[in-house]
């Protein structure tokens, strides 16, 4: 039988999600955070065989997160908070820190003092797609699901 150690890996089921320190309600699902880094050639003079590779720049993936219809407006205030921005260039707090908070199988998410074993941190995230409302249909029995994709200006691991 398989022995359970901390280095066993970590259950993706118990997360919580936070603007900084407003924890969002319901969130069900976040997509997978990501980077690529583009490789720069380089080639040098009189050598044909092999061109040299160097790091350039770096691109992070959107991050989506979803959750059930509810009545808490923390998405909808932000993704209109962007929407804002096109009426008033002075509107701030579109762009906001968010964290995201993974727990053992011991861990609570509901509890303030349960502490996460894995947190990351989105710098500068903002709205470009909010999805209010999904589609309606009478003739099924699915839960209506939320959905906010960020782009950000990089992610760290903070703990």
């Amino acid at each position: 039988m398989a022995r359970a150690s901390k280095f066993d890996p970590y259950r993706t089921f118990k997360f919580r999600v936070r603007f900084g320190d407003q924890v969002v309600a319901g969130v069900s699902k976040v997509s997978a955070l990501g980077r690529t880094v583009t490789p720069n050639e380089l080639k040098q003079g009189g050598d044909l065989l092999s061109p040299y590779q160097n790091p350039g720049a770096v691109h992070y993936d959107e991050v989506v997160l979803e959750r059930g219809l509810t009545l808490d407006t923390a998405f909808e205030d932000w993704g209109n908070a962007v929407v804002q921005l096109q009426a008033d260039p002075t509107t701030s707090g579109f762009k906001r820190t968010v964290y995201i908070d993974v727990y053992d199988l011991n861990g609570n998410p509901l509890d303030r003092k349960s502490q996460p074993v894995v947190s990351y941190k989105l710098n500068r995230a903002w709205v470009t797609k909010y999805t209010a409302l999904p589609e309606l249909d009478s003739n099924s029995g699915g839960v209506g699901i939320q959905t906010l994709t960020l782009r950000h200006e990089g992610w760290e691991r903070v703990s």
